[in-house]
């Protein structure tokens, strides 16, 4: 059985608070082996001070514009939206940067390094609780030719982000010749019905039940090379 449980209790989070630190200790008491801890980025983008002020003079289309053609490293598109390809390296609209759940008057950016990010809540968890514990950061993103966002995973630590099907038999005893499950995007994606995208405040949750390999993964090796962009 898979579980997703979401944390409630959290404070509002504000720049410079001891992230990794706060997150370990309000699971302590809920985390058991074998779970993997999702949190939204936009926490760990506050904790991290990465918010950019509203340029109430220029107007917030116009200032975010600015602030999203300063995040990334390569514009894709700019009409009918803004389409970047980020520094992390992940394409989305102007950057990932958002109004949404912002201090009053901010915009939120994504972090940094995310895997970064990840890896110092992991630790901080792990060392608290005396086992591995994996953790994904998320961002709500589109895909290409299909409406609505999903949470997908931005940052991972403490697992693999893929499980390989590849060997293994079809339930009609042929051998699968390549299947690749993104399985940091599967589980970041489920744990959005617990954690929402407006005022639920429950900014991260527990998934319980999933198997996956542990190892010292990355987000960034869910990124398509450019020579394999399909969509370009």
């Amino acid at each position: 059985m898979i579980e997703l449980i979401p944390l409630h209790g959290l404070p509002i989070i504000t720049p410079g608070v001891d992230l990794p630190a706060l997150i370990s200790e309000h699971l302590e008491e809920l985390i058991r082996e074998g779970d993997i801890v999702v949190v939204t980025h936009s926490i760990v983008s506050v904790a991290e001070n990465k918010l950019f002020k509203v340029n109430s003079s220029d107007g917030k289309k116009d200032n975010r514009t600015e602030i999203a053609i300063k995040e990334a490293r390569e514009v894709i598109r700019e009409t009918p939206i803004l389409i970047t390809r980020t520094i992390h390296g992940l394409i989305t609209d102007f950057s990932g940067v958002d109004e949404s759940n912002a201090p009053p008057g901010m915009l939120i950016g994504l972090p940094d390094d995310p895997d970064a990010s990840a890896e110092n809540i992991c630790n901080a968890i792990s060392k608290r609780v005396g086992f591995g514990v994996p953790v994904i950061i998320t961002d709500t993103q589109g895909r290409p030719w299909r409406q609505g966002a999903i949470n997908l995973a931005i940052g991972v630590a403490g697992m693999s982000p893929f499980v390989i099907n590849k060997g293994r038999k079809d339930i009609y005893g042929k051998t699968l010749q390549s299947s690749l499950v993104c399985i940091a995007d599967e589980i970041a994606a489920s744990a959005e019905l617990v954690m929402g995208q407006a005022d639920e405040k429950i900014p991260i949750a527990i998934v319980r039940g999933i198997s996956y390999t542990q190892s010292t993964g990355t987000a960034h090796e869910i990124l398509r090379e450019e020579s394999k962009d399909l969509f370009r």
